[in-house]
């Protein structure tokens, strides 16, 4: 008989009216058994305190006032504790018992989840650990096995066996050095600091790294290799291993898990917010025109710009620009106005008077990546003149070229646009989408509401 299984208690033991069954989690403090509440005729979870540490005063004081911590707070995103008790040498609490996967499990039995899935998880995981801080309490303890998902998608955040009520007493919240998960801690448990509902924002954190990755994100080789990460390494980037996530995402979870907890959400409401902001946008495509009037509002701002430049250099210098440094300055100043204002913020001049942007064809936020070569696509002979090869000696020949192939750029786009659903050829190669930043009909029935209120 191994040592584990000697210390788990035998199928049918009774603890005051929970008939046990077979054990289906193991944490720090306790055993969980499957049960059944033979008062309520229910199927239940009891946590039972290991017998090594039923002796010790400290940490049995710690169980049972933070069962009993748990069992104020009900919400439907946490496991309802329904008794916390003793029976004999035997402490445990009995809980919501859930049918369901935990993260981990899941990821294993279904893979890595998308976008839309993965921000439903967290911010229903995120939901019920807001209702635990409301009520003055920490868990110290998320992480993929303690968030269940029960089979119509609800989460459940489970296993405060480690959680410390905020006004608990100091020897009672840290009579251990250190207490969680390694892989999972943040830089305070680490350290052995003190811990408030930030700590959890930081597992929450690296919980979402793992759930999109696969693994933990400082999978260490020792102990001393992951405390060392959890103290001093920057969370891994994201999109280096999801290119397909927005780097919104990335920023959000770098943010949550920021070694110093001041830099963090300073709430699970404040990391809702940022993880529902990540979300695909629903996609309303713009229309052609809408598309070319974008374009030329760029064009004509350009126009300006040069205008502008040239009058202070005729005003400083006292000399007009050449044709080939114009044409230079022109396409430098176009491109800034088009696809560096598009990498930078996901709209131009043009499009943000529209009301449009570019996203990713799921409406998610776009990688700079495909906005760099989106450019490129639209813009090919704008990008060879801001080089300045046209404007050499000897080389203006190039001019009726790249002339014809910005001609063929625009050419190839509407061609695509009309063959391929509304898709330009830029749209295509880079799965990017010009749409309204807020679709039409809800932009009117906005106005609507408006315009009633300028006149009640």
């Amino acid at each position: 008989m191994t040592k584990t299984a000697s210390r788990l208690l035998p199928p049918g033991s009774m603890l005051a009216h929970y008939r046990l069954a077979e054990p289906v989690g193991e944490g720090a403090m306790g055993t969980v058994y499957r049960a059944h509440d033979e008062g309520l005729d229910r199927t239940v979870a009891v946590k039972v305190l290991r017998p090594a540490v039923s002796g010790m005063t400290v940490r049995v004081d710690r169980f049972f006032r933070e069962a009993r911590a748990a069992a104020r707070v009900s919400h439907p995103n946490l496991t309802h504790v329904y008794y916390v008790g003793g029976d004999g040498s035997h402490r445990f609490f009995a809980m919501e018992y859930v049918r369901g996967k935990d993260l981990s499990e899941l990821v294993e039995s279904e893979g890595r989840p998308g976008l839309t899935t993965c921000i439903d998880l967290l911010v229903q995981a995120a939901a019920g650990l807001a209702a635990a801080h409301e009520a003055g309490i920490v868990h110290r303890d998320v992480k993929p096995t303690n968030i269940l998902v029960r089979g119509d998608g609800t989460v459940k955040v489970t296993d405060f066996g480690l959680s410390k009520s905020v006004d608990a007493d100091v020897q009672i919240s840290q009579d251990d050095t250190v207490i969680g998960t390694p892989i999972y801690m943040s830089p305070e448990q680490c350290r052995s600091k003190d811990v408030d509902a930030r700590t959890d924002v930081y597992c929450l954190g690296l919980t979402a790294w793992a759930l999109l990755v696969g693994r933990p994100p400082y999978p260490g080789p020792s102990l001393g290799d992951v405390i060392h990460d959890q103290i001093n390494t920057p969370l891994p980037s994201l999109t280096a291993e999801r290119p397909d996530l927005p780097p919104s995402l990335e920023r959000v979870l770098a943010k949550m898990c920021a070694k110093s907890p001041k830099k963090r959400p300073s709430s699970m409401s404040e990391v809702i917010d940022l993880l529902q902001a990540c979300r695909p946008n629903a996609v309303h495509p713009a229309p052609i025109v809408a598309r070319a009037v974008a374009i030329a509002f760029d064009f004509i701002a350009a126009l300006v710009a040069l205008g502008a430049i040239a009058f202070l250099l005729s005003r400083v210098g006292g000399e007009s620009l050449n044709g080939g440094l114009e044409t230079v300055i022109f396409a430098v100043v176009f491109l800034g106005f088009t696809v560096v204002a598009e990498v930078l913020h996901g709209v131009t001049l043009g499009k943000w008077f529209l009301n449009l942007e570019v996203r990713a064809a799921d409406g998610s936020e776009a990688s700079r990546k495909a906005l760099w070569l989106r450019g490129l696509i639209r813009f090919p002979a704008m990008a060879i003149w801001a080089v300045g090869l046209p404007a050499l000696p000897g080389m203006a020949f190039l001019d009726l070229p790249l002339v014809l192939l910005g001609l063929g750029a625009i050419l190839a786009g509407l061609i695509s646009f009309y063959v391929a659903s509304g898709r330009t050829l830029s749209d295509l190669l880079t799965k990017t989408r010009v749409v309204y930043r807020m679709p039409p009909d809800e932009r009117h029935a906005e106005d609507a509401v408006e315009a009633e209120s300028a006149t009640a």
